[in-house]
């Protein structure tokens, strides 16, 4: 479970604020758009230009082990920066990759495991009342959606910082080979 810190929260209604005022008129234009359903899972990063990267807080009185919410943020996009040099990453964006490490130690001395999820936010359509084939559509509602996760667990013994980097550069180069499929 994600638990959003009030920043986080922050950020994300900041970007659909910005995407509404964007996209005036768009329950018209969107009616007037065949909807054409996706097909694969690359599909969904199809066209994406810029994003933003948001790691989220460490919460106070969790074990950080020496990892910082901007040494995640660093990590990611130095790597979408080298290996995706196309790919903008823009603290204006509205298309999200959002980073959520969870670190637990299970001996101070001994070690520690944790779990690294990635997420990729993207502006979405909600078609209420679309429940079934022949439903109509109530509204159109707009938000930004997760198309694309992946998550790991990950253990360690005694230097955590250098564990989650490798956890996100294994996860980023998921996302970069699926980011290619779909962006040739």
């Amino acid at each position: 479970m994600i638990h959003y810190t009030p920043r986080c929260r922050e950020v994300l209604l900041t970007g659909l604020v910005c995407l509404l005022l964007v996209l005036p008129g768009t329950t018209t234009f969107a009616a007037e758009i065949e909807p054409k359903p996706i097909k694969s899972e690359e599909e969904v990063l199809k066209g994406v230009r810029a994003l933003r990267i948001l790691a989220a807080e460490m919460k106070a009185g969790e074990p950080t082990h020496g990892v910082t919410k901007e040494a995640v943020e660093a990590q990611a996009q130095k790597i979408l920066q080298e290996k995706l040099p196309t790919l903008k990453v823009d603290p204006k964006a509205i298309t999200l990759l959002f980073v959520h490490v969870n670190l637990a130690g299970y001996q101070s001395r001994l070690g520690y495991h944790g779990n690294l999820s990635v997420e990729l936010k993207r502006p979405s359509m909600i078609l209420v009342g679309k429940d079934f084939p022949d439903s109509p559509i109530q509204e159109y509602r707009v938000t930004l959606a997760t198309v694309w996760a992946q998550s790991i667990i990950f253990t360690g013994e005694v230097f955590a910082p250098t564990a989650v980097r490798k956890a996100v550069d294994g996860v980023l180069e998921r996302f970069i080979a699926d980011f290619r499929k779909a962006n040739p």
